[in-house]
């Protein structure tokens, strides 16, 4: 399988000759190389990075980083030793942690960085006033390493924390238990005179087990039972209670074939390893990129000055709005013009120009880099925004695993006590008839299912990680089986984020000078097309960009500088002179570089699906493949042409409520839903699940999966997967219950011990983990489908700031 040389992402076959699965990759290639730091290839080695797609290429807002500094190095004063945590989106290797603090060492000022590659959670300390900030996040940026605000501790995980201290403390304790328990399995007799000890420390062992571990298994069942539902816990609740008490009894009476306190510590130990694992793996993902959003956190209020929390946002305000931020509630312009983008409101990729007195919507991201004045007409609250931003219920139960467990648990019980009361009803003793009950409980317990359902999660969720897809949701596995019908957004979902440039001539026969001065046009602007141009520059781009030019910007049109002796170039909509601010209609699609009001080139652009798009949609014939897009109805029919898609399953000119109704009528209980926008959270909320675009900060949160790949053949691979793990699962449930069965019998027949039992356990759990891995390592053998980069009609007329 060809991988990218960069990220080892495996290829698509029209990236194989090239050898990386996209321009971002293909540019920090060149970039470690041309800095000397090849050694990262060396310490990565065989772990799959994420593509890095557009991200070296945009242009981040790290004021707040520079704000924090300044102050910072004012109150530590000039060379003295200060401080940051911070978070690092992209780090994942040994090589990524030494890449970082390599260029970070190249920095005068620079003391020491700590990172981990688990949480993204970064450490620096500088000598204050010699170190420059701002610089070093725009090299990591380059370098596909982005620093965000530390994580907020009350969004961690406090699941996976404390599961982690419970887990530790188990293991102590099921050693005691394990330990103190062996010279009674080897033969030690009952009035050795440290017998009582021993007794007294594996039960004591087992007891505190119970409180630090059980407790956790046996709270969330009784909560899951009062709520109706029936899960995992239920049954490793009921089996460890149960071994417990009857071991108590057994304690109690001087009866040893009810001793099972060495199997409930290591019963306990199992379960809680096999559940950190699930939600180790589950919290790895949602941590893979920065809790960052589009929405400003606050506001400036104009013209006081003073920042408005976004929860005070009310009908009446004035406040101003930096560049790159979104609108977040419905604004009249009051002063100023600029280009915003409506991408994530409707699903057009045309960015729209708003003069004072024009509505904005919310929703819209601001484009230019003006200064302007918003007046808010609606409070936060109330805001179309704030209502998409709310996540919204995602069920994880699954109704037939309920139904098993129901049946399970039925049968358990009946056996248990049925064969306890026929012991007694046939003549024996009640220790006797007690230790036949417990020992059915005690084999019982869901042992081997609680360790080799959470290794074969883990291993799925490893094998769509390597495909650039981040699994965020527990019961994924079982609930993606149920899906019958897929719902494509088109804009930035089927599509590539960016137009794409129709023929390269036009950059590649340009001179120096006139390349030179278009990457800096370009370097500043937020303006789609000018992103798609920098992108294509790549590595010659950045370095022909000189910031020494100043750029002016002329909203609608586009932007010039002065190029020295009285030389000026413009880049713009085609038909603009760049000569003057006139408004001008465009001649025709795609913009144009102009020296002195003079052609120099001309750039036109198309709308392209992502790579292996129409193969990936053919491959998908047992589903029913929706397409519900906000954009114009030509170009989502177009599309739709492009991929074989039937015309009554296409819809355009969709609200964010009419994708969600639509969800709703159609198959909301199988519906999966994959989009990238603000107007598609009602859709997702409407989903039975949902997957979203990375690196837009707004779906990610509230979506079942993310994926960084360029193209979208994982989808069919995720089915398969998906077949597969439940092929694991009902292998491992099989040998489970033939396990149980023969067990069970010997239980029955009164033939069960503690000794016997403690050798079954961790027998039947090796067994059902070499199923598991044996099944679920064939994902490595998933074929690879071809890829194509179809080009739609080309698109229209873009005003270029």
């Amino acid at each position: 399988m060809t991988e990218c040389i960069h990220c080892s992402t495996p290829l698509e076959k029209s990236q194989v000759e090239s050898g990386f699965c996209c321009t971002g990759c293909e540019f920090v290639h060149g970039l470690i190389h041309e800095e000397g730091l090849q050694n990262f290839y060396d310490l990565k080695q065989e772990e799959r990075l994420s593509p890095l797609n557009d991200q070296p290429f945009q242009e981040y807002d790290f004021s707040w980083l520079g704000e924090e500094v300044e102050l910072l190095d004012k109150d530590v004063g000039d060379g003295g030793r200060c401080e940051m945590d911070l978070s690092l989106q992209g780090v994942s290797c040994v090589g990524c942690i030494w890449l970082v603090e390599r260029l970070f060492t190249r920095h005068s000022g620079s003391l020491s960085c700590d990172i981990s590659p688990a949480t993204g959670a970064m450490r620096l300390a500088w000598k204050a006033g010699q170190f420059q900030m701002l610089d070093f996040a725009h090299e990591l940026q380059k370098f596909g390493y982005i620093i965000g605000r530390p994580r907020d501790a009350s969004h961690k995980n406090e699941e996976l924390k404390k599961l982690g201290h419970k887990l530790g403390i188990c293991g102590a304790f099921a050693l005691n238990a394990m330990g103190f328990s062996l010279p009674r399995y080897l033969g030690m007799p009952a009035d050795f005179m440290f017998a009582g000890i021993f007794e007294l420390i594996t039960m004591l062992s087992a007891t505190l087990a119970m409180l630090v571990g059980g407790s956790w298994f046996i709270q969330r069942a009784v909560q899951s039972l009062r709520a109706g539902i029936l899960h995992m816990d239920t049954p490793i609740a009921l089996g460890v209670s149960l071994a417990y008490l009857g071991s108590i009894a057994g304690w109690l009476w001087k009866h040893e074939g009810l001793l099972y306190f060495d199997f409930v510590a290591i019963f306990i130990f199992l379960m809680l390893g096999g559940r950190w694992l699930q939600t180790a793996a589950v919290e790895r993902n949602r941590n893979r990129l920065l809790e960052q959003t589009p929405v400003p956190r606050s506001l400036v209020r104009v013209p006081e000055g003073d920042a408005i929390a976004l929860v005070d946002l009310k009908s009446g305000d004035r406040y101003a709005l930096p560049a790159g931020q979104t609108t977040p509630v419905s604004s009249m312009m009051a002063e100023g013009e600029a280009d915003f983008s409506l991408e994530w409101i409707n699903g057009e990729p045309d960015p729209c120009h708003h003069q004072t007195g024009t509505h904005v919507p919310a929703g819209a991201i601001k484009l230019s880099q003006a200064s302007i004045t918003l007046t808010a007409e609606e409070n936060w609250s109330n805001s179309m925004l704030a209502q998409l931003l709310r996540e919204g219920e995602s069920s994880t139960r699954s109704p037939v695993l309920e139904k098993i467990l129901k049946i399970y648990l039925t049968v358990v019980l009946i056996l248990g006590f049925g064969g306890g009361l026929a012991w007694l009803l046939s003549g024996a003793d009640f220790p006797t008839a007690m230790q036949v009950t417990i020992s059915v409980f005690v084999i019982s317990c869901p042992c081997a299912l609680g360790v080799a359902l959470p290794l074969a999660d883990d291993m799925a969720s490893s094998a769509m990680r390597s495909l650039g897809v981040f699994i965020r949701k527990p019961a994924f596995w079982s609930r993606i089986r149920q899906i019958k019908s897929i719902f494509f957004d088109k804009t930035g979902t089927l599509t590539l984020d960016l137009p794409e440039l129709t023929e390269t001539a036009s950059l590649e026969n340009l001179n120096e000078e006139s390349a030179r001065v278009l990457a800096t046009l370009c370097a500043k602007s937020r303006h789609p097309l000018s992103r798609s141009l920098l992108k294509h520059l790549g590595l010659k781009g950045q370095r022909l960009i000189d910031p020494n030019l100043e750029i002016h910007e002329v909203p609608g049109l586009g932007s010039w500088l002065s190029g020295g002796s009285g030389v000026r170039w413009s880049l713009g909509k085609c038909g603009w002179g760049g000569m003057d601010e006139t408004q001008v209609t465009a001649t025709s699609a795609g913009c144009e570089l102009r020296r002195n009001g003079e052609p120099v080139a001309t750039f036109t652009f198309q709308e392209c699906l992502r790579p292996d798009t129409a193969e990936t949609i053919a491959s998908l014939a047992g589903k029913n493949v929706f397409i519900l897009s906000g954009d114009q109805n030509e170009r989502v029919q177009a599309i739709s042409n492009s991929l074989g898609v039937a015309t009554e399953h296409v819809h355009a000119g969709l609200s964010p409520g009419d994708k969600a109704r639509l969800v709703g009528e159609i198959d909301p209980d199988h519906a999966l839903f994959l989009g990238d926008g603000a107007n598609d959270s009602l859709a997702f909320d409407a989903a039975n699940m949902s997957g979203a675009v990375a690196g837009r900060g707004l779906l990610e949160s509230k979506s079942d999966f993310y994926f960084l790949s360029s193209g979208l053949r994982f989808l069919p691979q995720m089915f398969t997967l998906a077949d597969r793990h439940a092929l694991a699962v009902r292998s491992v449930f099989i040998f489970s219950l033939i396990y149980n069965f023969a067990a069970v019998a010997v239980c029955l027949w009164g033939l069960m011990n503690p000794l016997l039992a403690a050798i079954l356990m961790p027998l039947s759990s090796l067994v059902s983990l070499t199923l598991a891995a044996s099944i679920l390592s064939k994902n490595k053998c998933l074929t690879k489908a071809g890829a194509t980069s179809i080009a739609i009609t080309p698109s229209p007329t873009y005003d270029i700031t």
